[in-house]
């Protein structure tokens, strides 16, 4: 498996979006009306709720719309999925060139 310029150059810059996004683990949030919100480090906090570092995105529709709940979850995994994918063609970039199978 040959890596073209253009490829490198690609990878390359998802590379740089996926380090410049916002770090950690991004969950969703429903208000129970149709709006749905991706954040920075949800979590619950004994004693005084529900917390976030930060709102992600805000997609809205009709109360109960699956589509956009499978948005704003694609939107909130997008975060771990996009590094664990650039991780996992740099593994087999480096076993190609080793010969590794």
């Amino acid at each position: 498996m040959t890596t073209t310029p253009e490829t490198s150059t690609r990878i390359d810059e998802i590379r740089a979006r996926e380090q410049a996004a916002t770090p950690g683990h991004w969950g969703t949030y429903y208000d129970g009306k149709g709006t749905y919100t991706v954040q920075a480090q949800p979590r619950l906090i004994p004693g005084t709720g529900n917390v976030n570092s930060g709102d992600i995105a805000t997609l809205s529709s009709e109360h109960g719309d699956g589509k956009t709940y499978a948005n704003a979850r694609f939107i909130a995994h997008a975060r771990a999925d996009v590094a664990y994918l650039l991780d996992r063609v740099a593994e087999l970039e480096r076993q190609a060139k080793e010969g590794v199978r």
